[in-house]
């Protein structure tokens, strides 16, 4: 009687391990979190990013504000003594190949100044002073078919430049009246058709990408003629995360 009662509860043991196996299973460990969190914004194809506080210092963002630069860039292309004095002195005459659209980026208001060659590579003395120069006319024996425009430069009283000596020619580029935004080159990005964006940080953890066009880069620095107002902080590092997190594909 003892060995059949054993039996039994050997059996319901046994019994209860299966259902117990068979029951479905309750996990007490919390869901993940995501790091970042990609919002359509209304009216536009873009989306803005939102990242979590970790994930903003794992990837390290930093950023800057947009500056404005009012400064004459100078542009620096070569030319040519097309006329000297003679010896009763007089002005020389420079030509200079540019194109008409070449042309239409030059602030013609501004004189000129020209630099002999000699004087390039002078990297270790004080820039070469140059010589002030003013646009002429065109001389009526040019050959029509090359485009290009003429400065006349003053005799300095000594012989300094002879006809068909190769001259650097400083042109000042027009403005336009519109000061150019500024922002670290390490703050713009190309997307896979080549344009250009950077990433505006408008309230904290919140990135939105916004598209400029860019003048020029000197040295560390975008030289914008359409891009986000002065002031407004962009991504200086991080901003290629952040356009993975945005699009799917990398930079």
């Amino acid at each position: 009687m003892q060995r059949r009662i054993l039996w039994i509860v050997a059996i319901l043991i046994i019994a209860s391990l299966q259902l117990s196996a068979c029951a479905p299973q309750t996990s007490t460990s919390k869901p993940k979190s995501s790091p970042s969190k990609v919002e359509p914004i209304e009216g536009s194809d873009l989306k803005r990013v939102v990242l979590t506080e970790k994930a903003a210092e794992r990837l390290g963002i930093q950023t800057a504000p947009v500056q404005e630069s009012s400064e004459t860039r100078q542009w620096i292309v070569g030319g040519q003594v097309a006329a000297s004095p003679g010896a009763g002195g007089g002005a020389m005459l420079i030509r200079v190949p540019i194109s008409k659209s070449e042309l239409a980026r030059i602030d013609q208001n501004q004189g000129a100044r020209v630099l002999p060659f000699d004087d390039a590579e002078d990297s270790d003395e004080e820039e070469a002073e140059g010589l002030d120069a003013e646009e002429a006319d065109k001389p009526e024996d040019a050959d029509p078919e090359v485009a290009a425009v003429y400065y006349s430069v003053q005799n300095p009283g000594k012989q300094v430049l002879a006809q068909g000596q190769p001259v650097r020619v400083e042109l000042a580029l027009a403005t336009h009246g519109t000061p150019l935004k500024v922002v670290p080159y390490a703050a713009v990005i190309y997307d896979v058709a080549g344009k250009t964006w950077v990433y505006t940080n408008p309230e904290p953890l919140v990135f939105v990408r916004q598209n400029i066009s860019v003048d020029y880069v000197e040295d560390d620095l975008a030289y914008l003629t359409d891009g986000p107002a002065a002031g407004t902080q962009v991504v200086t590092i991080g901003g290629a995360e952040l356009y993975g997190a945005e699009t799917g594909v990398s930079k």
